[in-house]
């Protein structure tokens, strides 16, 4: 029973939010290619406000929009992941799936597993178009800008995806009744979406916000900082990729939630 849901999950998830989805990508392409252009193009005549010599704040200029880059990608990747597995969930909860499942006697551990592989796989597929989108170009052109953030530059992204697919299994299995209840942002972006979008991508800047507001204002090539933010996002990206599992399996399966279509007693 299991393996026939997990062949038409990831369909229905897609299909369920597919206007959301390629709005989703087509975002993520636009911002990917704009920023790579600009890192490549930097030169002294458009560089504004950064007090170190040229070369150095050419150098740190690149580096600078490869980690806005790097916090852009995460969110885009961890948008697109969570669309497919909430979009699985609400689609199945509409249309009564959970009841058939749990009535053929489907264990909350299963559906839990199924609902992380569908997550997994979705997330894969979006990380490796992010990645050979991002990292081709800027390795082929200026490789020693990459190379100084090029774990951080495949793990963050990793780590919040991760952290937001185990989310949004804990999330649409433990507490239906908020894919009924609206943000205002629009039909597909219910509460649900939202909490599982955002703790990730705080997790995430506020790392990296205030020690980039603090090289900014160096006057020399703020290589230790740099090091640290870029250790920093490791670590954390790592933690979150961790997380993710203990998260997704110590879900609550809200049973009655998921058969009444969120309209609990």
């Amino acid at each position: 029973m299991i393996r026939a849901y997990l062949r038409r999950a990831w369909r229905v998830g897609r299909t369920y939010y597919l206007v959301t989805l390629i709005t989703l990508l087509a975002v993520m392409v636009f911002v990917i290619a704009q920023f790579v252009f600009i890192i490549i193009t930097v030169n002294p005549e458009n560089i504004h406000g950064v007090k170190m010599p040229i070369e150095e704040a050419v150098a740190f200029t690149r580096v600078l929009m490869l980690i806005i880059l790097i916090g852009m990608t995460s969110l885009m990747v961890s948008l697109l992941s969570a669309t497919i597995v909430l979009g699985t969930i609400q689609a199945d909860i509409q249309n009564g799936v959970f009841e058939v499942l749990f009535g053929n006697g489907v264990s909350d551990r299963d559906l839990i597993k199924a609902l992380y592989i569908v997550g997994l796989s979705s997330f894969a597929m979006f990380y490796l178009l992010a990645k050979a989108l991002m990292i081709i170009p800027l390795y082929i052109v200026i490789p020693k800008i990459l190379s100084t953030l090029m774990v951080a530059t495949l793990l963050a992204p990793f780590g919040v995806g991760l952290f937001t697919t185990g989310l949004s299994v804990l999330i649409g299995l433990s507490k239906p009744k908020y894919f009924k209840i609206s943000t205002g942002i629009g039909s597909t972006k219910n509460l649900a979406f939202t909490m599982v979008s955002l703790p990730g991508l705080i997790i995430l800047f506020s790392i990296m916000i205030p020690i980039i507001t603090t090289a900014t204002s160096a006057t020399s090539y703020p290589a230790t900082l740099l090091r640290v933010l870029n250790v920093a996002m490791i670590i954390v990206s790592i933690v979150m990729a961790v997380l993710s599992v203990i998260i997704a399996f110590k879900t609550q399966v809200n049973r009655v939630g998921l058969i009444m279509r969120g309209e609990e007693p």
